[in-house]
């Protein structure tokens, strides 16, 4: 794709870089000097955030190392709570303008968020980095995102889903905004972005393979992220089922008036059929109810265990906690 040919020099934007990362202490030194090549050529004024997702391997030691550096900053959040949560505590506590996320695995090449910042410095608002191919991605990972994304894209009818767009993406100001202002617990990036809508750009790129260590996305955890998106952004199950269990009953009516017009009236493979029907259609609502009371208790995304680099007093808790703890006082 051809990047603007010419964009404004603006001194007075900040960009925070996001970086979540969980036990990548045998990566993060060459990520961090790649990462600072980069950033110091930008057009604009920049901070880093890394955000420590509960490692155990002694990152947490190297990213004090790196926060003794101006402009960088970590948060060591109390105990692994996931991606998204980590990438919430960045947004919480970034001081930019906009926000661009990467992974700290190398997988996502740092050498491209200049094309990024060019596109946001152009008049975009967000900026997705798209996977040109998955040929790094095993093949059981290939299949699994080729049904996540037709599966999003089936239920998901009101926007979108660009697939094969990554979390390595530059959120700018108009959005950033947008998404602190949500309420939501049930923070999945990938579907609240292309919810937001504004003026969005897909950047293809090849995606590198890891360099060392392993993904920590276990095909249960990628089920698990699937079924958080159905929950989050679509009603579409309920309703099906609703049309379902009327076909059901308008079916079962039909049959019974037959049986016994006939004289051959039997029940017991209606009674397991309809049982079975009642068994789904409870699993579903119970998925529901689960996601609801999610976002009924209002439980803060994550704690922080300590920072590095020069945050303030007043942002050692998550937002939403000090909002409940002012509410609870009034």
């Amino acid at each position: 794709m051809k990047l603007p040919s010419c964009v404004p020099m603006d001194n007075h934007s900040i960009i925070s870089i996001i970086v979540c990362c969980y036990d990548e202490a045998h990566i993060l030194p060459e990520f961090h000097h790649r990462l600072m090549l980069v950033l110091n050529a930008l057009p604009v004024a920049y901070e880093v955030v890394y955000v420590n997702d509960g490692s155990q391997d002694g990152s947490d030691q190297l990213l004090e190392q790196f926060c003794r550096a101006p402009k960088v900053r970590c948060l060591n959040l109390s105990r692994n709570f996931g991606k998204e949560s980590a990438m919430s505590a960045g947004i919480d506590h970034a001081m930019g303008d906009a926000v661009l996320f990467i992974d700290a695995d190398l997988q996502d090449p740092p050498e491209l968020i200049p094309a990024m910042v060019r596109h946001w410095l152009a008049g975009y608002d967000i900026v997705n980095m798209q996977r040109s191919d998955r040929r790094s991605d095993t093949a059981g990972k290939r299949l699994s995102a080729q049904l996540y994304y037709k599966l999003m894209n089936l239920l998901v009818d009101k926007y979108p889903v660009p697939p094969d767009v990554s979390d390595f993406r530059l959120i700018g100001t108009a959005p950033l905004n947008a998404l602190r202002n949500m309420p939501e617990r049930a923070t999945l990036m990938k579907g609240l972005v292309n919810w937001l809508g504004f003026r969005t750009i897909e950047i293809p790129y090849q995606r590198a393979r890891r360099k060392a260590g392993e993904s920590k996305w276990s095909p249960m955890a990628l089920v698990d992220l699937a079924m958080e998106g159905v929950l989050a952004f679509s009603r579409k199950p309920l309703r099906w089922f609703s049309v379902l269990s009327l076909a059901t009953l308008l079916l079962t009516g039909t049959y019974l008036m037959h049986q016994w017009f006939v004289d051959a009236f039997s029940v017991d493979h209606l009674i397991l059929g309809a049982l079975a029907l009642v068994l789904v259609g409870v699993a579903m609502v119970g998925e529901y109810i689960g996601a609801a009371l999610v976002e009924v208790k209002r439980r803060p995304l994550y704690f922080l265990r300590s920072t590095f680099g020069g945050f303030s007093r007043q942002l050692q808790a998550p937002p939403a906690l000090e909002s409940d703890e002012q509410e609870r006082i009034r």
